[in-house]
């Protein structure tokens, strides 16, 4: 009779182990599907490219004449854009453009500031034209930080034709 009491004890010990390992599996199950939830609920907050950079929320889009570009301020950070460190860029057929962008001066929350095409690029550059549906990529760059502040992908609507000032 004593060996039928230690195969029951196995028996038991089996079954007490189940439970426990069901337990943990569904722990394990729950704490993955909270960081998948909160990374998507967080994702602005944890995108590498706004560590260390300006948080602001800055939109960019082409003024009605499309001669020139606007930048609205929706909150956040100060912008400094007669910095050295902060740059607009605007990538036009697999070519990028650096603005001259000390015109925008600081842009506060809740501020609008136009840039004009025509006097912001370069005279080095040559003379750009774009059609309707052509793209343009807008980006403001902190250098300084490495990080991308804002980009925009903006579609022409009409003719632009960009002569750089001399």
């Amino acid at each position: 009779m004593t060996v039928r009491n230690s195969s029951m004890s196995k028996v038991s010990d089996e079954n007490g182990i189940a439970p426990v390992v069901g337990t943990a599996v569904t722990i394990f199950i729950v704490f993955i599907l909270a960081g998948l939830v909160s990374s998507v609920f967080f994702e602005e907050y944890g995108d590498s490219s706004h560590m260390g950079s300006s948080a602001a929320k800055l939109q960019i889009r082409f003024t009605e004449d499309l001669n020139s570009l606007e930048f609205e301020h929706g909150g956040g950070a100060q912008l400094f854009f007669d910095s050295s460190s902060l740059s607009v860029i605007m990538d036009i057929n697999d070519a990028s453009y650096r603005l001259n962008d000390s015109a925008l001066g600081t842009l506060e929350a809740g501020e609008k500031k136009v840039l004009s095409l025509n006097e912001s690029v370069k005279s080095e550059l040559p003379a750009i034209e774009l059609g309707q549906g052509d793209k343009v990529s807008v980006k403001v760059v902190d250098y300084e930080s490495g990080a991308l502040i804002a980009k925009s992908e903006l579609e022409v609507k009409g003719q632009i034709v960009i002569v750089p000032e001399e």
